[in-house]
């Protein structure tokens, strides 16, 4: 007995079993931080949020798909007129029964029941009726469509007015029921580490240096992975956004023109659905290798949707962003791409380049202007180049160019 009471007050002793008991409070708050994190990453990209901000965007296509078709009477602008209700319909389902796929709850919050259900929005009713008379629109004879009809003018008045804000309050809200467990996941992130820096500080410091330096590298990399692409390993979307900002108050501080390219693989969907999604998956990655060979190394690259990326040219006009998309979009063009046991298949891309006027406070109307001049390069063929004539940093207006080579 007295060997035993011994053993427990020698020094060696107490400090491996502190050094254990350290070890045991690391790990736990490491896998903490792992988790809070990746919930974290989750929560800034929120399908809520992401699907109530689309429904804004909805109901403006709509209203202009409609004014289109009623003026010329396209088959063509029907379509997307009928593409543009059933979009938004499906959102609206998603954000008021739940979607698993997405990720969004199957209930509303008390603050968004109100949105949905109550006065002053009333948002619920609002959707269902401006979506019941856009169909109605769809469908009237061609022969009875014109500003003057009593559906298209709902349709117009509404997705101007009321639908708008009450769209806009609902987005809000989802906004910041995000934000505020975002604040709270914060929260138990910085508890987490002030508990490691507590516990390593306690112990010896000849002990704990090693480890001191592991918990850090360990919370960079998550850091990183947080702003990181976890498909193609190149920057999400809020990482480029961030990059964009930064660099647009330096050229507007230094004078210098900024230029950003869209860039979109064309008939992606057609690999998923012929080669799976699996084939598909391999063709970002490669498409990003590829882009990231092509680019200076002052560019910055950037996955921000599904098959969409993104370009950044610090330092360069449209004729120098054009260099460089044409670059990307030969080496596109001409590199197989392998999966699948070597199995190969070749792919395009369409490109839309905008330049970011030094005047404006943000960066989305520059990436607004690039994805028009995108959505012109997928209209003109695919597989080419679109420059904006939004704005030129020469004074001029730029004519809408497209370097057009065919596969």
């Amino acid at each position: 007995m007295a060997d035993q009471a011994a053993e427990k007050k020698d020094p060696i002793y107490l400090l491996t079993v502190g050094y254990l008991l350290a070890l045991v409070i690391i790990a736990a708050m490491s896998l903490c931080i792992h988790v809070v994190l990746g919930k974290m990453v989750a929560e800034q990209n929120n399908a809520a949020v992401v699907v109530a901000a689309r429904q804004g965007h909805l109901s403006q296509k709509i209203a202009f798909y409609a004014t289109q078709y009623a003026e010329f009477h396209d088959p063509v602008f029907g379509e997307q007129l009928a593409e543009a209700i059933e979009q938004m319909k499906r959102a609206h389902i998603s954000l008021v029964n739940g979607d698993k796929m997405l990720n969004i709850p199957d209930h509303l919050s008390p603050e968004l029941q109100r949105v949905y259900f109550s006065l002053p929005y009333n948002l619920d009713q609002k959707v269902a009726g401006f979506i019941e008379k856009a169909e109605v629109l769809v469908k009237t004879p061609q022969g009875n469509l014109n500003r003057d009809n009593a559906d298209y003018k709902y349709v117009i008045e509404t997705a101007r007015g009321p639908l708008v804000t009450a769209l806009d309050a609902a987005t809000t809200e989802y906004e910041a029921e995000s934000d505020e467990r975002l604040g709270k996941l914060q929260s138990y992130q910085k508890m987490a580490l002030f508990v490691i820096f507590a516990t390593l500080i306690a112990e010896a410091v000849l002990i704990f240096r090693p480890l001191v330096t592991r918990v850090h590298n360990y919370a960079e990399r998550l850091k990183r992975l947080a702003m990181t692409d976890g498909l193609t390993g190149v920057d999400n979307s809020r990482s480029f956004m961030t990059k964009c900002l930064k660099e647009l108050k330096r050229s507007r501080r230094l004078g210098k023109p900024l230029c950003l390219a869209i860039l979109d693989l064309d008939h992606f969907k057609q690999v998923n659905d012929k080669h799976g999604h699996m084939a598909g998956d391999e063709v970002l990655k490669a498409f990003a290798q590829f882009v990231q060979r092509s680019m200076r190394l002052e560019d910055e690259f950037a996955r921000i949707g599904g098959e969409e990326f993104a370009v950044l040219l610090p330092h360069t006009g449209l004729a120098g962003a054009e260099l460089v998309a044409e670059r990307i979009r030969q080496i596109i063009e001409i590199s197989p791409i392998r999966y699948d046991e070597n199995r190969e298949l070749f792919i395009t891309v369409s490109i839309g380049i905008a330049e970011a006027n030094p005047e404006d406070a943000d960066i989305e109307k520059t990436m607004e202007a690039a994805d028009k001049a995108l959505y012109k390069a997928k209209q003109q063929g695919r597989n080419r180049i679109v420059l904006s004539d939004a704005y030129s940093s020469a004074g001029n207006v730029v004519k809408l160019e497209q370097s057009a080579k065919n596969s």
